[in-house]
């Protein structure tokens, strides 16, 4: 939504909805992806796998072994395959899917809407956020997958959910379908202690810095506001994340509740000698590897989010080391090329660019490495602003954006239409870009050694778990595989005295209106409809609507989106997040407390519906009433 909007379409504050089939906007690098079959090929993937192979050669195998199995799975066909691994490496299932290519944008509210509660209700319950967007995927005439084409047709799919608008009740069935990214419900003790004292403390605070900096800037300008949108949601959700798992594991005890399973774990395998020698090294393996990759682990995150998340110049201008060489050459042919590509590969980035933003934050992350990271693991360009710029970073980074040649694009196409060599060479954001880059690449070749031994001792210690209770290790941690979750429709109990109700409503949303106020500003009309109670067939029997509900569904980062259904296998909701005090339920799943917050379909309906006005998507639908 936010590639498609500008100052004088302005969709996310102003929501889209296309009127006809002609007016559904292309979305160019975004597909949708339908799973075709799912096959468990474990016993072919480690037919060749020995005990005693060393991790390398077992992971050579592997990787041969996968590759021509999806060669296989996909020979004479259009699909793509992959092979997934399940249980720490101990299983392993076979993918194969259809990838539709021409997805276009059909509809969506404005983030007055979708984002109702923005930073402030991320995580939290009771939510108000009337989080979703349409998009309508399109084949070829032929039935087939392809790139976007006027001559595409809508897909005609084998089947499509019945949506209902009959209600939800506490304790009513509901199951999640999705693409959960990544959980890690089977990490030990110390590397619970590894991200306690590293990646979430890193996380939040340099976040924090550099998200605050450009928060200062969306809010005075709207240009600026439509450009770093996106880039700031994707930050900031995972900023707020961090707060509250950091402390939901400390909170709820979970790196104490971890080492009573290892203690447990290491008793029963002292009390056989082929356990011993199996699983013996299992928790040795990763705790050597995580206090020997610890240093490079927050330099390296440090760096990811100083040099990369908060400074966005001299990353970028590394896109013209290409062109550099062909000017060196003197290459004509290639100069000719190169250019061409690197004006390409720009303008997406100045659409998305305001440059006196990245200047002050650039300048904050600067400062703030230079500060909490001894000089024995600096870039060259930091020594660098000690020797050159008396050792203030603001008057180096100033240099960087008073004199770079990426600094716009208007400045970029003027040095392309008369390049010189030497002075590219000396481009101070492309120096400081190849800097880091260098930096980087020396902070891998320091921690790589550590990985092979922790995949290791994981992959024994789930295996060994796994024999020793099967209820320990009930199911494989999400892998951005697809996954059914059931559960019910609960409120819950966060703390003493305090029980939420398991949904909310319009009330609610009126509730918490400020005007003007960037989180929680209302448009007019949805105003006048609430007060009106306008609310059509979408009421729940008591009169009220419905906005979000609750169930206890197992559900992470990747599952936004994914289709809440009931036991009949009708849509009525949509998943969009997670309650604050479970926030640990990545690492450790907590029944009692954790939830599944959802979009009630009825407002989805109700919005596109009477407030939009979107019969036209309304009548292609099955209401179930």
């Amino acid at each position: 939504i936010q590639a498609h909007s500008s100052v004088e379409h302005d969709y996310l504050t102003d929501g889209f909805w296309a009127e006809t089939l002609a007016d559904e906007l292309p979305n160019p690098g975004l597909s949708v992806r339908f799973l075709v079959s799912i096959e468990d090929v474990t016993e072919k993937v480690l037919a060749e796998v020995k005990d005693k192979m060393t991790e390398a050669e077992r992971s050579e195998i592997i990787r041969n072994v996968n590759r021509e199995l999806v060669d296989d799975a996909t020979e004479g066909t259009h699909y793509i395959a992959r092979v997934n691994s399940f249980f720490g490496n101990n299983n392993f299932y076979l993918m194969v899917y259809e990838i539709y290519s021409d997805v276009r944008f059909v509809g969506a509210p404005p983030s007055s809407i979708g984002k109702y509660g923005n930073d402030t209700d991320n995580w939290e319950w009771p939510r108000h956020t009337g989080d979703f967007s349409v998009f309508r995927v399109y084949m070829s005439p032929d039935g087939k997958p392809a790139e976007y084409s006027e001559d595409n047709v809508p897909l005609k799919p084998k089947y499509y959910l019945p949506l209902s608008v009959k209600g939800i009740e506490q304790d009513d069935f509901a199951m999640v379908l999705g693409y959960p990214g990544r959980t890690q419900r089977y990490m030990t003790s110390y590397e619970i202690d590894e991200t306690l004292t590293i990646y979430h403390p890193n996380q939040i605070k340099l976040r924090g810095l550099f998200q605050e900096a450009w928060m200062e800037d969306m809010v005075a300008d709207q240009k600026v506001n439509i450009q770093y949108a996106s880039k700031y949601s994707r930050y900031s959700n995972y900023w707020k994340n961090s707060i509250g798992m950091k402390a939901g594991l400390e909170n709820l005890n979970v790196k104490a509740r971890k080492a009573k399973i290892e203690e447990r774990f290491t008793k029963w395998v002292s009390k056989k000698k082929k356990r011993q020698e199996k699983y013996g090294e299992a928790l040795n393996l990763i705790k050597s590897g995580v206090d020997g990759r610890a240093v490079s682990s927050n330099i390296s995150q440090y760096g990811r989010e100083c040099f990369r998340s908060g400074s966005e110049l001299p990353g970028f201008s590394m896109i013209g080391l290409d062109y550099l060489k062909a000017l060196q050459e003197d290459d004509k042919e290639a100069i000719k090329t190169e250019a061409g590509n690197l004006v390409d590969r720009s303008a997406n980035f100045y659409k998305n660019y305001n440059h006196p933003t990245d200047r002050k934050a650039t300048k904050i992350m600067y400062k703030t490495y230079m500060e909490d990271i001894s000089s024995d693991y600096w870039p060259e360009f930091m020594h660098t602003i000690i020797k050159d710029f008396d050792g203030d970073a603001d008057k180096y980074v100033d240099d960087i954006f008073d004199n770079s040649v990426f600094i716009t694009l208007e400045k970029l196409e003027a040095f392309i239409a008369n390049p010189d060599a030497d002075n590219l060479a000396n481009d101070p954001a492309l120096l400081c870009g190849q800097s880091i880059m260098k930096f980087n690449t020396e902070l891998q070749d320091n921690s790589i050694d550590f990985a092979p031994q922790i995949r290791e001792g994981q992959r024994l210690f789930i295996a060994g778990l796994r024999e020793m209770d099967p209820g320990v290790v009930p199911y494989s941690d999400a892998n951005f595989s697809i996954r059914l979750s059931y559960g019910t429709v609960l409120p819950y109990q966060p703390r003493d005295a305090v029980i939420y109700k398991h949904f909310t409503t319009m009330e609610g949303i009126l509730e918490k209106y400020v005007p003007g106020d960037y989180e929680f500003d209302l448009p007019a009309d949805l105003i006048q409809l609430a007060k009106e109670k306008k609310y059509g067939r979408y009421a729940a029997p008591e009169g009220y609507m419905p906005i979000c509900f609750l169930t206890n569904n197992d559900i992470t980062g990747g599952n936004s989106g994914s289709p809440v259904l009931n036991g009949n296998g009708e849509l009525i909701g949509l998943a969009f997040d997670g309650n604050w005090e479970a926030m640990s339920g990545d690492v450790a799943f907590e029944p009692d407390l954790q939830r599944c917050i959802n979009v009630d379909i009825r407002y989805v309906l109700w919005v596109m519906d009477i407030y939009a006005g979107a019969q036209r998507l309304i009548e292609e639908m099955d209401i179930v009433e």
